[in-house]
């Protein structure tokens, strides 16, 4: 179970030298197919960190394509994640660790923005057989490594404005967060894909799922996620469908989910925005904003597949067809 204490640092004086713990802010404008990602990985036992600031608005595969990017690596690592502020213009406060934050940013190119984050939800433990019913078959396995011997999810309500450009934009949107901390080496990791569609505070449907695109252009099987629906969190049990890609980035899905509490849900999505995006270097984050449509309703959310640069290489010819 997340307490207060795990928004904070958890490593300690044993921890091995590629210890890692990550915060990830997302937030959006969708009317303007714009998406924005901020990403703090840090290397607290080696003293440095990597942020990463990226605004998507167009479906184009590179990275320098996209509206704004701005990735800093060997920045000093802060002393604690309950305020921090780095020297690219990130500041971070955890007003109620876990339930309320404040993002500052201050960048170049008269790009900025302001974010208040506040909670719909207690953090969702995936380690917690309690709380995710998928938990008690993963736990031992070594699903992913030790990377995701801590991780949460928090899905929320994103207020505040952004300016790209020059140009101003009203940020009012339901995304989720999420924050990992364990060993995480930098070669070989595993795939994966983190999906979710929120259609406003009604519902939000988040899952994690396996990903082995040399072998199935579908999804893979459900290894973590849940249902948000009317305050209502519960775990999900199963979850399957359809992905379409083009030059690896998804373009569509179709996806069905059940909850344990036996609520049903079926989704379709297609993507506004994408791109190939790199927040950690040994692995590519294939990365679409995707419009959401669920028994009428129109949601909006990101389906990463997260790819090991080991795996992309090992399996080339099948993945480029030849």
């Amino acid at each position: 179970m997340i307490a207060r204490e795990h928004a904070e640092f958890q490593f300690g004086a044993d921890a091995p030298y590629d210890w890692c713990e990550t915060n990830f802010f997302p937030f959006s404008v969708p009317e303007a197919c714009i998406s924005g990602s901020i990403y703090v990985l840090s290397r607290p036992k080696l003293g440095v960190a990597m942020v990463d600031v990226l605004v998507q608005d167009r479906i184009a595969p590179a990275w320098e394509a996209q509206a704004y990017v701005d990735n800093q690596q060997h920045l000093p690592c802060p002393a604690s994640l309950l305020r921090y502020a780095f020297p690219n213009g990130l500041e971070v406060e955890a007003v109620d660790p876990l339930s309320h934050y404040r993002i500052r940013y201050e960048g170049i190119d008269d790009t900025a923005f302001e974010l208040d984050f506040q909670a719909l939800m207690a953090p969702f433990d995936m380690n917690d057989p309690a709380m995710d019913p998928m938990a008690a078959g993963r736990i031992g396995a070594g699903w992913g490594g030790a990377a995701f011997s801590g991780h949460y999810e928090i899905t929320g309500r994103i207020t505040g404005r952004l300016r790209l450009r020059g140009r101003e934009y009203a940020v009012d949107c339901v995304d989720t967060l999420d924050r990992s901390w364990g060993p995480r080496k930098e070669r070989d990791n595993g795939n994966a894909t983190w999906i979710h569609g929120s259609f406003a505070e009604k519902l939000t449907v988040h899952a994690f799922l396996g990903l082995d695109p040399a072998a199935r252009s579908g999804f893979g099987p459900l290894i973590s996620g849940y249902v948000l629906e009317d305050g209502v969190v519960s775990g999900l049990v199963s979850a399957q469908g359809s992905v379409e890609r083009h030059a690896g980035l998804p373009m569509s899905n179709h996806l069905q989910v059940e909850d344990a509490l036996g609520r049903r849900h079926e989704l379709t999505a297609a993507a506004i925005n994408g791109c190939v995006w790199a927040p950690f270097p040994s692995m590519v984050y294939a990365q679409s904003f995707m419009r959401w449509n669920c028994a009428g309703m129109l949601g909006f959310g990101v389906q990463q597949d997260v790819l090991s640069r080991s795996y992309l290489t090992r399996n080339r010819d099948a993945l480029n067809g030849t």
